[in-house]
């Protein structure tokens, strides 16, 4: 599906797709940025910490992650959306939430990201945060 809509892009020359699994598979390296969309809320705090190596191993230096997925108030009640979706991932994954601000900043500096902010704040799973390798 994303060769198909990226072979009429305007980036099309810009963008390289490699296909694999990666929780297992080598993430190439001498990327420029990474986007994780739709991603985190399925893994435990465990497997998001070893992702954000991963990606941040193959990034270059100064290179950015990006990632797209709900993004809980510290309370966890808010968005009302996300609440209600950590209940489903409770139910429907080993280890998957909904993650607050606070967490997902927390699991990138201890990758090796900074500067981690929130550019979009959406109540579904439109937010985004982004981060830059140190």
């Amino acid at each position: 599906m994303a060769r198909e809509c990226f072979a009429t892009s305007p980036f099309a020359d810009r963008v390289e797709l490699c296909a694999g699994d990666f929780y297992t598979d080598d993430l190439p390296k001498g990327a420029d940025l990474a986007w994780v969309s739709a991603i985190i809320h399925q893994n435990s705090p465990d497997q998001n910490r070893a992702l954000y190596h991963r990606i941040a191993a193959a990034l270059e230096p100064q290179g950015w992650i990006y990632i797209r997925d709900i993004v809980m108030e510290p309370s966890r009640t808010t968005p009302i959306a996300g609440a209600l979706f950590a209940v489903n991932m409770l139910s429907a994954t080993e280890g998957g939430n909904s993650y607050c601000l606070t967490e997902i900043q927390e699991d990138l500096q201890s990758a090796g990201f900074a500067d981690v902010q929130l550019v979009r704040r959406d109540e579904g799973m439109r937010s985004i945060v982004r981060a830059r390798v140190r």
